[in-house]
């Protein structure tokens, strides 16, 4: 299903064209006019003659014949009357809609049946339909604004994708104040077509497109949003803000758009493996976009961030958050509160001239001698001479630097107002770039033509699942059902545990015995804890086993969720019964390699210490990277499983095994 002609229409129908200036419909077509638009463009209007001086038609099916795969129609009518119009596009072979209307499913049932009558006929006859529920979208390259706010027609190299149309109109209004020109700007709406992987696919081609920016609040296809950002993100950037982070955001959402939202968590690690730049708010989204201009970022960079300021305090702040965020200093030049516009040029060229400087940030705060105007005015003109380095410049006041802020965003100088936002947007930029030096593309995990266990796992039985595990190649600590008439046969000392679905923490239920050093002790404890839960006993999926008493080792916890955007999201972290309470722990999606495990565990607060810090026993990394491998082929090769947890597994000086697990079918 091609979008050529959607992005770039040699005609354009607006349904809902009016006379009346304050109706959406006149809005949509007299934006069109202004913004440069050289196809054919034609008024839909069931009384008027014309609409603008232009002749108008009473409907679609008047329209001529001819063109009409190329023709883009907006229609910008009440929610109730939008499935006729769809379908007289349908049948009379216009593929490229947008509807602008709300009223759909994020209002109702009346709205979603609406909805759901659109998506069958975009189904039936393959519609490329932007909406419902939207802005519109915006081509500067074709001066098409078919959407009702106001954009410059200036082109530019970067693509704005925002499922809500109040945050897209928002950006819209910021880019035109900060003199950023863009090159499409898409709102998606409720996305009963054309969804946010679509719209990469084509993006992908457009060889005019050098970064992409999205805000969603819905993700229709998590892992295919994964394969094809990872394709992309070493050509293009992708930086993505998501919505519904909190309980309270995704009910919201949910409202706004009547879109279901995955878990943080989950979208946070499947956008970071795929390479995607995250966004936290709407202050980072903006801030990005100014260091992503193409002339102001470039693959040589490095984590060193050189400063030159008029203000100590300043300097002191910016250094601070510099060492907070990772960074390197490189040369910090404070050029005193006196300083003119001659001084900060001799500074920044000084600066600049090094071949080792590749990156600098300008602060200025007004004084009696400083001469903002002027000192942007050297900004620019260092900028022209090195288009290779970054430079970035935080002026710090208020009314008296506006001008000078005017002039630094015209000319392509990233400007910010303070300068901590300059330096987490470096840390960014920084981030996106060492990321790319390992990505690989995500591919869907395949289940194996024979996997190791070859039938769907039907029971969550304690000493099963530790049987699926030794089966998937994770070494486990000797287990057995405790049996009064083998006391002898145990090894000591030995741990007695209940297990059982109502025994899902056992330690808290105090259900765990541990150093147990004779067969006497053993029976002592067997018949205290059939005492104390008597109740429970009764169902036979609870019992008592016998385990390995362990030593000397570190407990760790691995596990999976299954998510139904990103598939199954695998976890490392400190294990042990504080396991919930440190929270220590990373994420990843389930095609991880080696490598990637190991990075993955150097991430963990408790790494110094698996390392053996201060004299302490050193603990095997490798091992535990290749346990959690082999996790992740369980989880893909056994979708019946929606949970699992081993906690612990102790780690040894050479090797791990397993102790306890728990599945959730």
């Amino acid at each position: 299903m091609s979008l050529n002609y959607f992005f770039n229409p040699r005609a354009v129908a607006v349904v809902g064209a009016s006379d009346n200036p304050a109706k959406l419909g006149r809005q949509i077509f007299d934006n069109i006019i202004r913004g440069g638009f050289k196809g054919k463009i034609f008024p839909i209007n069931l009384t008027a003659k014309k609409i603008a001086g232009r002749p108008a038609y009473r409907s679609l099916t008047d329209l001529p014949k001819g063109g009409r795969a190329a023709l883009l129609v907006i229609i910008a009518i009440p929610a109730p009357l939008v499935p006729a119009e769809v379908e007289k596009c349908a049948r009379g072979g216009i593929k490229n809609i947008i509807i602008i209307a709300a009223g759909f499913k994020e209002s109702g049932v009346a709205g979603k049946k609406r909805e759901e009558a659109i998506a069958r006929l975009a189904a039936r006859y393959r519609l490329n339909i932007l909406g419902p529920n939207c802005l519109g979208m915006i081509n500067t390259w074709q001066g098409l604004n078919a959407t009702f706010a106001a954009a410059d027609r200036a082109v530019g190299q970067s693509a704005l994708l925002s499922q809500s149309g109040a945050v897209g109109a928002a950006a819209l209004d910021w880019l035109r104040a900060k003199d950023f020109n863009f090159g499409y700007f898409i709102s998606l709406g409720n996305k009963v077509s054309l969804d946010e992987n679509k719209i990469l696919e084509y993006l992908a081609t457009d060889k005019k497109i050098a970064l992409i920016i999205a805000y969603l609040e819905e993700i229709k296809d998590g892992q295919k949003l994964m394969s094809l950002i990872s394709r992309l993100a070493k050509r293009k950037p992708v930086a993505i803000l998501t919505a519904g982070k909190s309980v309270a955001g995704r009910r919201l959402a949910l409202s706004h758009t009547g879109s279901l939202v995955g878990s943080a968590a989950a979208v946070a690690t499947g956008l970071e493996r795929a390479g995607a730049i995250g966004l936290e708010n709407m202050a980072e989204l903006f801030n990005l976009l100014l260091l992503f201009k193409k002339e102001s970022w470039h693959d040589k960079n490095s984590r060193e961030l050189h400063i030159i300021t008029n203000a100590g305090g300043l300097g002191v702040l910016s250094v601070d958050e510099i060492s907070r965020c990772g960074l390197t200093l490189g040369s910090h030049q404070d050029i005193l509160g006196d300083a003119d516009a001659k001084r900060y040029r001799q500074a920044i060229d000084k600066t600049l001239a090094d071949k080792k400087v590749n990156n600098l940030l300008v602060l200025l705060t007004p004084q009696t001698s400083t001469e903002p105007l002027a000192t942007a005015r050297a900004l620019v003109v260092a900028a022209r001479r090195y288009p290779r380095k970054l430079i970035m410049a935080s002026f710090v006041g208020g009314q008296s630097l506006v001008s000078a802020e005017k002039l630094l965003a015209k000319n392509g100088v990233p400007t910010f107002a303070y300068p901590e936002e300059a330096i987490r947007s470096f840390k960014k930029l920084v981030a996106y770039q060492e990321k790319m030096k390992s990505l690989r593309p995500y591919q869907t995990p395949l289940v194996a033509a024979r996997p190791l266990v070859k039938r769907p796992i039907k029971s969550a039985d304690y000493l099963a699942s530790l049987s699926v595990l030794k089966k998937y190649g994770l070494p486990i600590v000797k287990t057995e059902a405790y049996n009064h008439r083998h006391l002898s046969a145990y090894r000591y000392p030995t741990v007695l545990k209940i297990s059982g679905p109502d025994f899902l923490h056992k330690t808290d239920r105090g259900g765990v015995i541990t150093d147990l050093k004779t067969p006497a002790d053993l029976r002592r404890a067997a018949v205290a804890l059939l005492k104390k839960n008597k109740r429970a006993l009764k169902n036979p999926a609870n019992y008592l086993v016998v385990q390995e008493q362990v030593k000397s080792a570190r407990e760790i916890i691995l596990g999976f969720k299954r998510d139904a955007l990103f598939g199954p999201l695998l976890m490392v972290g400190q294990g042990g019964v504080d396991a919930e309470v440190f929270k220590d722990f990373q994420l990843a999606v389930s095609d991880l390699n080696q490598t990637e495990a190991v990075k993955l565990i150097h991430r963990l607060k408790i790494y110094p210490i698996l390392q053996g810090a201060r004299g302490r026993t050193k603990y095997d990394i490798q091992a535990m990277a290749t346990a959690l491998v082999k996790l992740a082929r369980l989880a893909n090769e056994h979708p019946e499983i929606s949970e699992l947890d081993i906690n612990p597994l102790f780690v040894f000086e050479k090797g791990v095994r397993a102790a306890d697990v728990r599945i959730i079918l």
